[in-house]
């Protein structure tokens, strides 16, 4: 057991780490022309890691760990601006985002799932339901469909946001890894409490959606481990996603 708590831990601390709070920069950057773009950025990362399997737990599962999720660059603003909301896009670089998410199987093939963290400035809760739409089918070779609902809420010093998801997820069993794929949408709304770049932001709210797909395998290891690593393509362009959890 302190062997699987180590590797957990290691995963969310070998993140990246900065000095600052980047997200402590959105009112320093934000504008008319960048702050739509930021939405469905923002949207893109809260949205991903909502389903790492592939399939449903199945009545009495249980899963725990950590799990994070990125983009490689910000989007560009309105007429290909590079500044974005929370600064130069090359300087911005990736943005990451670790979470602790814990899921349950229920009956009527249904799982439920919570998350949280708090990093870089910005705290994220959250959670929601997987549906197995066909009975699950352990076989080599067979296919799980799945639909995914989430909501979030996240709260920065200068915003506060709200997110909501609905993802179709198919994969396919095989002996030692699961791929699978979806595609679904995230609907974003970001409030925006301070902006020194554009006052007239202030008490704003901006409201968008964009479409997101994810390719992933899932592995499974020793010791009741399981291992996903994805990569996501939203309206940033490439992001990935990875997690480490316990499951039963």
């Amino acid at each position: 057991m302190r062997k699987i708590l180590f590797l957990m831990a290691l995963f969310v601390f070998c993140l990246p780490m900065q000095a600052r709070n980047i997200w402590d920069d959105f009112s320093d950057n934000v504008t008319q022309d960048n702050v739509r773009a930021f939405a469905k950025d923002l949207g893109g990362l809260m949205g991903s890691g909502t389903y790492t399997t592939g399939r449903v737990l199945g009545w009495g599962g249980f899963q725990i760990g950590p799990r994070a999720t990125m983009i490689f660059k910000m989007s560009k603003g309105k007429n290909e601006s590079t500044h974005t909301a929370l600064g130069e896009r090359e300087e911005v670089g990736e943005v990451y985002y670790p979470w602790l998410q814990a899921d349950i199987g229920m009956p009527f093939r249904l799982d439920g799932f919570i998350r949280a963290s708090s990093y870089q400035g910005m705290t994220i809760a959250g959670g929601g339901l997987r549906w197995g739409i066909t009975r699950p089918n352990e076989m080599l070779g067979s296919f799980q469909p799945m639909l995914v609902l989430s909501a979030h809420s996240a709260s920065a010093r200068d915003f506060s946001a709200t997110h909501y998801n609905a993802s179709l997820v198919m994969s396919m069993k095989f002996k030692y890894f699961v791929p699978y794929i979806g595609g679904g949408v995230d609907y974003t709304n970001l409030h925006i409490n301070q902006s020194v770049m554009a006052p007239e932001l202030a008490g704003e709210t901006e409201y968008a959606a964009t479409a997101r797909a994810t390719a992933g395998l899932n592995f499974k290891l020793p010791s009741y481990l399981d291992l996903s690593l994805a990569a996501n393509y939203a309206y940033s362009g490439l992001g990935a996603e990875a997690s480490i959890s316990l499951r039963f």
